[in-house]
């Protein structure tokens, strides 16, 4: 049985900014996960179809553009998207093959995330995917190989071969199929382990345990990450268009990403959406005790100043010269000081 799981996101013309950040029917929450703009649900309500979140509001769940594919959380500031993607099955009984599917998925404006990695499990399994860099990007197969028996000293959390095996997902890959074959078709293990397992993961969210080889056929979906950026265009040439550009006000383009398509981010000193107009707003320091000053703290625009007490001068910071007396200030502390120890030597 052949399963093919086909996502195309296509670059379409992208919908106006300002309506889609202003619109006030669009949906803040569909179950437990937070849509922020660019993403939305509902007409007018994200940057482009790339972006669309289709809300069932009977579930509670929110599913990527209008696929089965459910979205499990999304950030703005980490230009991340975690969706739950189904796990590929190559399934025997005593009798041969029962059951088996293949699962591919295509991006545009999404790229599977480096830090996710390619697992396998089963005893008798020969797991590759077929991958593909950019829309027209290089391609190339990779996979592993993962075997046991009965007596294999199988280890929990170990994903050497023995009954799992991994592989580290490449850079800006934006489509892969996932394939997978069997030596001896589970043959004399089928107690052991029944089916083989293909699925992509992000780092941290699996743990491989000696059960997985039986129980693991309850498992569907797995939690993988995705990368986003607007468009295809560098920064220099998407702000040329100042209609469409979404780095606005306080927000600038991210100059530490350098994949295609362009991410915004507030300036320093600043927080909030940067993908919002106007919504990068400033960060007080002084009222949340963040700043650097010895005495007192003087909020600006992006940023704070420290000054000193009459009588003291510096920068006023910790890090910095601080707050030291002036040199009237310093006679008069002197001269307070020294008269003091003569009044306590008389009273002696």
């Amino acid at each position: 049985m052949h399963i093919q799981l086909l996502l195309a996101i296509l670059a379409i013309a992208t919908f106006g900014a300002a309506s889609a950040q202003e619109g006030q029917a669009c949906l803040s929450s569909c179950g437990n996960v937070a849509i922020t703009f660019p993403f939305g649900s509902g007409e007018g309500c994200y940057h482009s179809p790339d972006f669309l979140v289709t809300c069932n509001q009977s579930s509670g769940e929110p599913f990527f553009r209008e696929s089965n594919i459910v979205i499990s959380n999304m950030s703005t500031s980490k230009s991340e998207m975690e969706v739950m993607a189904p796990v590929a099955r190559d399934c025997y009984n005593s009798s041969g093959r029962v059951r088996r599917n293949r699962i591919s998925l295509t991006l545009s404006d999404f790229r599977i995330s480096a830090k996710n990695k390619f697992v396998a499990i089963g005893c008798d399994t020969q797991a590759y995917f077929s991958a593909r860099r950019g829309i027209n990007g290089s391609s190339y197969d990779t996979g592993c190989i993962s075997r046991c028996g009965r007596d294999s000293l199988i280890t929990n959390g170990s994903c050497s071969g023995i009954g799992c095996c991994e592989v580290a997902v490449p850079q800006e890959m934006r489509y892969f199929t996932i394939r997978l074959s069997s030596y001896n078709n589970h043959t004399d293990i089928t107690e052991l382990n029944p089916c083989s397992y293909g699925f992509f993961v992000e780092e941290g969210k699996f743990n491989f345990s000696t059960t997985n080889l039986r129980d693991f056929e309850s498992i569907r979906k797995m939690p993988m990450l995705l990368d986003w950026a607007i468009g295809n265009s560098t920064c220099d040439i998407a702000r040329e268009d100042a209609d469409s550009f979404l780095c606005k006000g306080n927000s600038e383009c991210d100059p530490d990403y350098s994949g295609p398509g362009y991410r915004c981010r507030c300036q320093e000193g600043y927080e909030g959406n940067p993908y919002v107009a106007n919504n990068c707003t400033n960060i007080n320091e002084c009222e949340r005790g963040t700043h650097d000053c010895e005495d007192e703290c003087v909020d600006t625009q992006g940023s704070y100043e420290c000054s000193c007490q009459k009588g003291y001068s510096g920068d006023g910071r910790k890090q910095g010269t601080g707050c030291t007396p002036d040199q009237s200030k310093l006679i008069k502390i002197v001269v307070g000081t020294s008269a003091g120890a003569i009044l306590l030597l008389i009273s002696a």
